[in-house]
């Protein structure tokens, strides 16, 4: 179950169709019910270029009785000037509302958070829905690896799944990269003399975007 059909969540799905995996039937839940209604149509209208079926509808909370796991996308957007942390008292209201329905059900699966302040968010889907906290997982920082392996790659003109690095952390503003382990290949970054202010800029950019 995808639990908020804006950009994220339907990434999330469209993934799921284009990419074999095990899952055999996805539901779409939203506020705006008409856009779940068109959104199912429009990936049930891709599947016959999918490598595998999939049942695809907008349903509601019912549907999380016998989910395998939830994927929560909800929740307000950032606006300018905001820092993801502006976002948690907004988007607390939001997960009461949808944790608070869920809870309703027999749902004893997995939860996987994406809305900001992810950490945040996450440690708040653990308080709220009582589960196991291997249960309650959060996208974390694969985002920002991905930027940074990205931004990386872009500079030392190599394709960035040779570019071995992380960033570690919140997703957040306090996150950082231990560049003493990022490699390109099999050689060290320092090899590659890329600059301080370089990093810096890098950084910025993957904390930012």
């Amino acid at each position: 179950v995808i639990i908020g059909c804006g950009n994220v969540g339907m990434s999330y799905a469209f993934a799921l169709v284009a990419q074999p995996n095990r899952v055999d039937q996805l539901v779409l839940i939203d506020v705006n019910q008409d856009k779940a209604i068109g959104e199912a149509m429009d990936l049930n209208h891709a599947l016959p270029y999918s490598s595998h079926h999939i049942t695809i509808k907008a349903g509601s909370y019912a549907d999380c009785d016998d989910a395998t796991m939830i994927v929560i996308c909800a929740g307000r957007n950032q606006e300018i000037g905001e820092t993801r942390l502006d976002l948690i008292t907004k988007n607390y209201q939001v997960f009461q509302q949808i944790i608070a329905e869920i809870r309703k059900t027999k749902f004893s699966g997995i939860y996987l958070v994406a809305t900001n302040p992810l950490d945040v968010m996450t440690y708040i889907t653990y308080k709220l829905s009582k589960s196991p906290a291997n249960k309650v997982i959060g996208s974390g920082t694969t985002l920002d690896t991905a930027r940074l392996r990205c931004l990386l790659g872009e500079k030392l003109q190599v394709n960035p799944k040779n570019v071995h690095a992380y960033v570690l952390g919140e997703h957040g503003d306090s996150e950082f990269i231990p560049w003493d382990q990022v490699m390109i290949g099999s050689k060290a970054i320092k090899d590659f003399h890329v600059s301080n202010e370089t990093k810096k800029l890098i950084e910025q950019e993957v904390r930012h975007s």
